[in-house]
């Protein structure tokens, strides 16, 4: 099972001029049976950056589409991953969303993620970046 990043959505969203065709064929794959997770804090950033691009009203339904995958885990995170999350924040130089994400997917047993984030995720050697 892989993760899904939060560009990865927001590339097939926004039909990204370079990464969204990659984008949404993972996502095709998903919607189609592929076993693969997010969390609840990708979903949050989903609706932050459609609110930021004045897209407000798309949240529900990108939300509801993302939801509508039957293969889609989504997984929630509580205190112990929000403080493993700072841990990781420090411990791998990330931001606090990506460290709190890589608590997530480790509690999960996930290391192989659905991103081209390696400016932050692509550093961390026991993930692997996927994105093709």
């Amino acid at each position: 099972m892989r993760f899904i990043d939060t560009n990865l959505f927001i590339y097939a969203i926004t039909a990204h001029p370079r990464f969204g065709e990659t984008a949404r064929r993972i996502l095709e794959r998903v919607e189609a049976d592929e076993a693969a997770a997010t969390s609840t804090l990708v979903l949050c950033e989903v609706a932050w950056v459609l609110e930021a691009m004045g897209r407000r009203g798309e949240i529900k339904p990108t939300l509801e589409k993302i939801l509508s995958y039957k293969s889609l885990k989504v997984i929630g995170f509580d205190e112990s991953d929000i403080l493993m999350g700072a841990n990781n924040m420090v411990a791998h130089n990330t931001d606090f969303n990506d460290g709190l994400n890589v608590a997530i997917m480790l509690r999960s047993g996930i290391t192989e993620v659905y991103s081209n984030d390696y400016k932050h995720l692509g550093k961390l050697d026991f993930l692997r970046l996927i994105f093709e």
